[in-house]
């Protein structure tokens, strides 16, 4: 048994009082940003794993520190210059990250800025012996939304078919119609959370870490395992559905999306665990045959022999450099950060756009359809996302109808901005046939960039002509609309948003062409009888 280890008063004053000046540094930074979190990405369901993921990163972080004390592994080989380019690097991903609302910045920041201190203090070797704590980190990051967008809906539609098919092999009344389900008298929606890339993010961080804690020898059995998590992962949110739309079948809705909803996420990870397990098993059986057990590593002290020593690897003008620079990069994101100021002067859509204009009259009591969000959040979502909503539908002398969708936002960010139609089709069981660019002859002083789409689905084509203004400017997809934010973001202002959509429903692929035609004589029509308004972007801009 290990004797605590004893030193000298101002000693420990000495080592310590440089990392409360560091400790003291990192909440300036990062406590408004965890905050935030906690109120907006880290408190919806999507992204509910970050702060487990966080906890178990400092955590691992925290014994692998203790262990490498115990076996005189933990070097102390300072590299300032190293240390000093990862900080600069994190500081400026964070100053860049929190004034402009980029999650992946902000928060990405916090490894960089970890890891420059660390390589400061101790060096690049002891970095690298505890490099899968700050890997691990990596899968707190909430992803951006145009990149969960693009690459969740086929996983939802990949998970909708098997539990579909799964079901139906089991005897069970079900249907599907792309990501909705419908069992027995009830529709379940398969949401971004239940099957979605966030939930395969955080099997895969399951995965990865409890290969890390059992640290296997072989290579084989390492990459094979590291290959399977991917599929165990999409086996484990079949698991989910399964589960939530049998509950649902035989208990109802409400019993489906009440607790056992929130419990079905339980099943998931436990399910996920089980399979890796289980998967890890068979591996062992076949790769162990004949081999010798190998020792397991000592115990580690309650306090670890050198923990004083190791403490002492920073200077107090070292930690004072550090809460200086920190302090710095706070001072400068917040002077970085638009300011959303009165602008484009909107009034009320539901107003200002006219119910009856040349040729066109509202058809009273008939809306457009919406298909505004991704569906998963429903009318909560639309909610968060857009201040204005106008959906109808016109008719005009030769019986010809256009369903009209103007959804308008006064500010757009990095993580809530407009949804395309490309993506919100889809997730409500449409398959996109053809999306091509258009430039749109609206009367606005030169044409715009829109887009042209044809969707099928639920016994229905429809033609959809489209554009979105963000600022003065017309981005042609989610990326592009993430730089116009940002750049208008850097000179200091905030975006607002407008999406409008024309959409026409058609007998064959072959009346598209015509059904195009169409909807760019009444979206010119629109604009000129709006006065453009928040249609499009202020006289003398560049699309």
């Amino acid at each position: 048994m290990h004797k605590p280890l004893s030193m000298p008063t101002p000693l420990v004053r000495a080592a310590l009082w440089p990392w409360a000046a560091i400790l003291a540094g990192l909440l300036a930074l990062y406590l408004p940003s965890f905050i935030d979190l906690f109120h907006g990405a880290w408190g919806s369901e999507k992204n509910a794993h970050g702060p487990i993921v966080m906890g178990v990163a400092f955590a691992f972080l925290y014994f692998r520190v203790r262990q490498l004390l115990s076996l005189d592994q933990f070097e102390r080989r300072p590299a300032p210059l190293a240390g000093a380019a990862l900080l600069a690097a994190g500081l400026a991903c964070y100053a860049l990250g929190r004034s402009q609302g980029v999650l992946i910045l902000e928060v990405g920041s916090l490894i960089l800025v970890l890891s420059g201190i660390t390589v400061a203090a101790f060096g690049l070797r002891t970095w690298r012996r505890m490099w899968f704590a700050f890997f691990f980190m990596l899968f707190m990051i909430p992803l951006p939304p145009s990149i969960v967008d693009m690459l969740t809906l086929p996983l939802k539609i990949a998970v909708s078919y098997a539990t579909e098919h799964l079901l139906y092999w089991l005897g069970y009344p079900i249907a599907r119609s792309g990501v909705i389900l419908t069992i027995g008298p009830y529709q379940l929606l398969v949401a971004d959370a239940c099957a979605g890339l966030n939930s395969l993010f955080t099997l895969e961080a399951l995965g990865l870490l409890y290969m890390n804690l059992v640290r296997h020898q072989s290579v084989v059995r390492n990459v094979v395992l590291a290959t399977l998590i991917v599929p165990i992962s999409f086996a484990a949110n079949t698991i989910r559905i399964v589960f939530l739309s049998l509950i649902t079948f035989y208990l109802g809705d409400a019993a489906g999306q009440g607790f056992l909803h929130g419990f079905s996420g339980m099943v998931l990870f436990l399910s996920a665990l089980g399979l890796i397990i289980a998967v890890d098993s068979a591996l062992n059986w076949i790769v162990s045959r004949g081999k010798k057990a190998t020792p397991s590593a000592p115990a580690m002290p309650v306090v670890p022999p050198g923990m004083w020593a190791g403490l002492a690897g920073v200077r107090g003008a070292a930690g004072a450099a550090m809460l200086a620079a920190m302090l710095a990069t706070v001072a400068v994101a917040h002077w970085m950060t638009p300011v959303l100021t009165a602008g484009r002067a909107i009034g009320s859509l539901e107003h200002d756009v006219p119910r009856a204009f040349g040729d066109w009259r509202e058809v009273p009591g008939a809306a457009a359809q919406a298909h505004l969000s991704t569906g998963d959040e429903g009318q909560a979502l639309s909610d968060q996302i857009y201040d204005q909503v106008v959906m109808r539908t016109y008719v005009n002398g030769a019986g010809a109808r256009v369903m009209l969708a103007l959804a308008y936002a006064k500010e757009q960010r990095q993580e809530v901005k407009l949804h395309l139609p490309e993506i919100c089709y889809p997730a409500q069981g449409y398959k996109v046939i053809a999306l091509t660019p258009a430039a749109l002859e609206v009367g606005a002083g030169a044409a715009l960039p829109g887009k042209q789409m044809l969707a099928a689905g639920g016994g229905r084509t429809e033609a959809v002509t489209y554009w979105t203004r963000v600022g003065d400017g017309y981005p042609q997809g989610g990326l592009a609309m993430r730089m116009q934010i940002f750049r208008d973001g850097l000179a200091g202002k905030v975006d607002d948003a407008i999406l409008v959509r024309a959409s026409s429903l058609i007998g064959a692929d072959a009346d598209a062409p015509a059904a195009y035609a169409l909807q760019r004589q009444f979206l010119a029509a629109l604009v000129a009888a709006s006065a453009g308004g928040a249609l499009v972007a202020a006289p003398g801009a560049h699309p």
